[in-house]
């Protein structure tokens, strides 16, 4: 039930953008003037963005003792990029069930692994966003105000998960061992001080890649603004990706992105439009080179595709 209600849900935001944005259509199709060289540089800076996330899944996969191979990680993740936007986020089930087959890595050190990316990820995004907002913006407007208190409660949650002490229950049950391996491996993660350090310069590296694509797209619709202003909008991409309501966040953050337009003095349609040009490159690059690198995947290991059964308690 919950898939079809995450896939409904996407319809109806993604079906009130498009509504909302044909009603402003006369005042926004002047402002399309992407040319082709425009587009090829966005993609090549998609391609970038999965290049680094591969360096940075590879450094946290060798915290836990994982010797996956960078290519393999590269055609991994690309192919989640795409299968992502079926129910259930199979992108991530696929990623779990092709480490754990080719790499023997737990599905809960999986889950340690994904959820410190997601954590380490959006407390670096929001602490940026945070303080360019403080230092360029400032908090005068009540949607800055709501947009600092967003950032804040992202910055402490995710840091909780990052570094909170929590006490290792003993193996007593399947949810105790499952919740002991979890917390195990994030342990293991936090001791390498090295690596964390390094998957946060990547991280940081990739927010700037999102940043400057989005701020082309702004430019090529003649809407140029502070150029501090497309990292808080990177910043907000990054957080909103991983909520999960719908597939991909498929509408979600195109809302969000057009809410942190507003608070920027852009107005809400332009907001809108930017984030579903940037959608639309997204997908279509899902499509093309995740098509590729699932179907590479599939010709290499076909039973990965398979639906698989089995513990989670390993």
């Amino acid at each position: 039930m919950n898939k079809w209600l995450s896939n409904i849900l996407a319809l109806i935001i993604f079906a009130f953008l498009l509504w909302y944005l044909a009603g402003h259509w006369e005042q926004l199709k002047v402002m399309l003037k992407l040319r082709p060289e425009q587009l090829v540089t966005m993609y090549f800076l998609y391609f970038l963005s999965f290049l680094v996330s591969a360096l940075v899944d590879k450094y946290l996969l060798n915290a836990l003792n994982t010797a996956a191979t960078f290519w393999d990680i590269f055609w991994l993740d690309n192919a989640a990029s795409l299968l992502n936007y079926v129910p259930m986020k199979f992108g991530t089930l696929f990623r779990a069930n092709y480490l754990k087959r080719h790499y023997g890595l737990a599905y809960t050190h999986f889950a340690t692994f994904f959820l410190y990316v997601i954590f380490l990820m959006t407390a670096l995004a929001a602490a940026i966003g945070l303080a360019i907002l403080l230092a360029i913006y400032g908090l005068a407007r009540y949607e800055s105000r709501i947009l600092a208190g967003v950032f804040v409660i992202t910055i402490a949650g995710s840091l909780l998960f990052l570094f909170m002490p929590l006490p290792v229950p003993r193996p007593a049950g399947q949810f105790r061992t499952m919740l002991r391996n979890l917390l195990l491996g994030r342990s293991q993660i936090v001791k390498q001080t090295r690596i964390v350090v390094v998957a946060a310069v990547f991280l940081f590296v990739n927010f700037l890649l999102t940043a400057l694509r989005i701020g082309m797209i702004y430019h090529s619709i003649g809407k140029g603004i502070h150029p501090a202003g497309y990292l808080i909008l990177g910043a907000l991409g990054f957080i909103v990706l991983f909520i999960g309501l719908t597939p991909g966040a498929l509408g979600v953050r195109e809302l969000v992105l057009g809410f942190g337009a507003v608070v920027l003095a852009v107005p809400l349609e332009v907001g809108v439009l930017a984030a579903m040009i940037d959608r639309a490159i997204a997908i279509s690059y899902a499509f093309v080179i995740g098509g590729c690198c699932a179907v590479w995947l599939w010709r290499k290991s076909p039973t990965d595709f398979k639906k698989q059964s089995g513990s989670f308690e390993s």
